[in-house]
């Protein structure tokens, strides 16, 4: 998986999740640490929660994590770069998953600016149970405000409850269009 032959301003983050979907591991994953070109796991530093993440070939990620003190937030975050969306009328994001325990998440699009930063959510609440389930979500660019057509990065931020204990996530893509 060393070419990256994708195109589109989608293609820094699908090239990502094919790479994760390709490798194999089994490692504890440190906070903000990327175990996969531009995807990482943060965790609220107050937080004593820790990552083991397991990918096979065909499947990106199961993950578990163990904490006693659970913090504000938990995320799997995917760098997207400069990821331009001047001329596109939405953007959106598949998923595929999987949960022990039945769980909701959010999604949403982070855009880097000289301040910090700025989060657009998705819609709707990513459902995952003990069964594998699908999740399609998309923004339409005209009807919000608070996505800019250019910013310096982003990243597609999947917020899950902070005493989360397992996901699997068999596929995750993004797109524009």
């Amino acid at each position: 998986m060393e070419h990256n032959l994708d195109f589109g301003a989608e293609a820094q983050a699908n090239h990502s999740l094919a790479i994760l979907r390709a490798m194999e591991c089994d490692e504890t994953v440190a906070p903000d640490a990327r175990f996969a070109p531009g995807i990482f796991l943060s965790t609220d530093p107050e937080s004593d929660t820790q990552a083991q993440v397991v990918s096979r070939p065909g499947m990106l990620a199961d993950i578990r994590f163990t904490t006693t003190r659970p913090g504000r937030w938990l995320s799997l975050n995917i760098e997207l770069g400069a990821f331009d969306l001047t001329g596109r009328d939405v953007i959106g994001f598949m998923c595929k998953s999987r949960a022990e325990d039945t769980i909701t998440f959010r999604a949403c699009l982070r855009s880097g600016s000289e301040g910090g930063f700025q989060d657009a959510f998705f819609g709707k609440r990513v459902i995952s149970y003990d069964t594998p389930s699908t999740h399609a979500d998309l923004i339409k660019l005209d009807a919000r405000d608070d996505i800019p057509a250019t910013a310096p990065w982003r990243e597609l931020v999947l917020f899950f409850p902070p005493d989360l204990r397992q996901l699997s996530l068999t596929d995750l893509s993004l797109f524009g269009v």
